[in-house]
């Protein structure tokens, strides 16, 4: 039997230089899969709502507004809207993260988030400082001292963090991609679920909406890093998994409870553009 599922961590080409399909493009796609909702999350932005939102309209959808923020120590995040006024304390964020930095760039630190509410937070722990998933975004000083830290201490204080920040709105997302460490990384997310009161929830990291489209992912790449494509090596992902996957082949990879906590999220998640009226 297939479980539901909503894609609740999911980047557009509005993500310069990484995401690799257009807004309306995931939205369409996810329709056609079956998706319960889809999440559009681009890094610190949420440019490319308006035309998910007119292609959900089309398509009858469930939209979720959230974006996707590395802070200036490393942690990574996903924030997703519940009402409007989530979605107003969202863009005040994405503003003062702006207007701060230079142009193409942003900075936020843990002190932004202390009233930030109406949201919910998918933490994006990072065990091994994976070169992918780091973002245009520079890193700070702060940030390459906290990369030297022992993975199990910062993982541990940035759960506490999280915890203690958004209390009973907070999951630890678990974002497989048919990688030899799968099962190792679930692993070590369930120990650290049990550990942190932190419930799992199954995300897919989305970058294109067709697994079609990988080669244009690899060469965003190599722009962003500047280096060619035959170059890249280990920068580029191992393989096409960061796009839209059909609910059958997400539940031969995630357990069931972690697809069906994907849907108590998005009926947490009530906020469309339409509420907003000039």
């Amino acid at each position: 039997m297939l479980c539901a599922y909503a894609e609740l961590h999911c980047l557009s080409n509005f993500t310069f230089l990484r995401g690799a399909s257009h807004a309306e493009e995931l939205v369409r796609q996810a329709s056609k899969l079956g998706y319960a909702a889809l999440a559009i999350t681009d890094e610190c932005s949420v440019a490319g709502v308006v035309r998910a939102h007119v292609a959900a309209k089309d398509t009858g959808l469930k939209l979720i507004i959230g974006s996707e923020f590395k802070l200036d120590d490393g942690l990574r995040l996903v924030l997703l809207a519940e009402n409007i006024n989530g979605y107003g304390n969202l863009c005040e964020l994405i503003t003062l993260a702006r207007r701060r930095a230079p142009k193409g760039q942003y900075r936020l630190s843990r002190a932004d988030f202390s009233n930030l509410t109406d949201c919910l937070a998918l933490w994006l722990p990072d065990f091994a400082g994976s070169p992918h998933a780091v973002s245009a975004q520079p890193l700070s000083n702060s940030a390459r001292c906290a990369s030297n830290d022992g993975a199990p201490s910062r993982v541990t204080d940035q759960a506490q963090w999280i915890a203690t920040t958004f209390t009973n709105r907070a999951w630890i997302a678990v974002e497989l991609h048919r990688g030899p460490d799968d099962t190792h990384r679930l692993a070590q997310l369930t120990v650290l679920s049990n550990t942190t009161g932190l419930p799992l929830v199954a995300s897919g990291d989305v970058h294109m909406h067709l697994r079609q489209r990988q080669p244009l992912q690899d060469v965003l790449t190599a722009i962003r890093i500047g280096i060619p494509v035959a170059k890249a090596g280990s920068a580029l992902y191992p393989n096409g998994e960061r796009y839209l996957r059909s609910i059958g082949r997400l539940t031969n990879i995630y357990p069931a409870e972690l697809l069906l906590e994907t849907l108590t999220i998005a009926a947490r998640c009530q906020f469309s553009l339409s509420e907003i009226h000039y």
